[in-house]
């Protein structure tokens, strides 16, 4: 399964990726396929913000361009609390105050937004996901991207995967999503939302595996994790048992972990291959944001 390529062909415009150490860029539009995703070093913010630049600049961008930004793992944190029970104009005030507790930095150095999460019929409190990102580096950036283009969008990873799947979904997906160098990330999706994410710890040596090496007990104790969370979801949330399993991982076993996963569990499993000249999942948030929308 394809998606880079699928999403390439549905949708134009130019999606940006932060990354702690490196900046990802997908241009839908561009003639030559390799041009589509670039990755540039920088392992600062200074660096970050002056390959955001330096690439939109590079596109002749006019004002017109709409860019989307999405914050990778590393550049945001991301909390799940009870809603405030405030109205709703005064969310924007009140979510700031009930994170306090949980963020490292003074709340007034933070720029913070939010996502509903779907209500769980077994806990009586609505819960949001509040998103974290130091303001300084917001602002900057904001600021970097206007110079040459419209930004459209700033959304954090796990938020922006949703958008890979359908709000007419009868059944729940789960996703297994690791690019290189990152824990790895078990994910459910449900009508084209966010349900369920969770590091599972111990799996940061999957990209070294050669084909055919992971062993029965990594793959053990994987499925283990998937059952718990595959519990939980039904049990506590209240879902219907997944069906569909996407693999996204830069690993080059995916295949192996794939054929452990369908006859453990029963799933149509999909692993994503990019076939964009070696790239990296990390483009894929990028790719998905862009895959219900485009340019204006």
């Amino acid at each position: 399964m394809s998606f880079f390529r699928r999403s390439a062909k549905k949708a134009g415009g130019v999606a940006v990726g932060i990354g702690p150490s490196a900046v990802y860029f997908v241009n839908t539009g561009a003639a030559d396929p390799k041009d589509r995703f670039v990755r540039k070093d920088a392992p600062d913010s200074t660096e970050r913000l002056r390959a955001v630049g330096s690439y939109l600049s590079s596109l002749g961008a006019p004002r017109s361009l709409k860019v989307r930004v999405v914050l990778l793992k590393g550049m945001y944190n991301a909390i799940q609390i009870d809603k405030p029970k405030v109205p709703e104009e005064e969310l924007g005030s009140a979510i700031p105050w009930a994170i306090k507790d949980f963020v490292q930095d003074q709340v007034s150095n933070l720029a913070v937004d939010y996502a509903d999460m779907p209500k769980s019929p077994s806990y009586p409190n609505d819960k949001i996901m509040a998103v974290t990102a130091p303001k300084s580096f917001i602002r900057s950036l904001v600021e970097e991207v206007g110079r040459t283009s419209t930004l459209e969008t700033i959304a954090a990873e796990e938020l922006s995967l949703a958008d890979l799947y359908d709000e007419a979904d009868e059944h729940p997906h789960l996703m297994l999503f690791q690019p290189g160098g990152y824990e790895l990330s078990l994910m459910a999706f449900w009508h084209s939302r966010l349900y369920l994410t969770r590091t599972l710890r111990g799996y940061s040596d999957l990209p070294r595996y050669l084909p055919g090496a992971i062993s029965t007990d990594v793959l053990d104790n994987m499925s283990l994790e998937m059952q718990r969370s595959i519990d939980y979801t039904v049990a506590q949330l209240k879902m219907p048992s997944p069906k569909l399993l996407t693999l996204a991982l830069d690993c080059q076993d995916s295949q192996s972990i794939a054929d452990y996963l369908s006859q453990t569990f029963s799933f149509t499993v999909n692993v994503i291959r990019e076939e964009t000249g070696g790239q990296t999942m990390a483009f894929l948030p990028l790719a998905a944001v862009l895959r219900n929308g485009g340019q204006a």
